[in-house]
């Protein structure tokens, strides 16, 4: 057992990231921003992250992606 009876130092917490926006054009980023919108307004927050996750992580092809022919 330790004899340390100080307290350990605090915990310091960034600010969320802001709210990833839907690429244009992208229908897939379109829905998640609106059910994102949706969900909000619902005080449905863990679906409204959820969603924020799934727009960051959706991927989109690059320009210099593309295979040419």
């Amino acid at each position: 057992m330790s004899d340390n009876t100080t307290m350990t130092p605090p915990v310091y917490l960034s600010l969320p990231p802001n709210a990833p926006k839907p690429v244009e054009g992208c229908g897939v980023c379109a829905a998640l921003a609106k059910q994102r919108t949706k969900a909000e307004a619902n005080g449905d927050f863990s679906t409204a992250a959820d969603c924020s996750i799934e727009l960051r992580n959706h991927p989109h092809r690059r320009a210099t992606d593309r295979k040419t022919a």
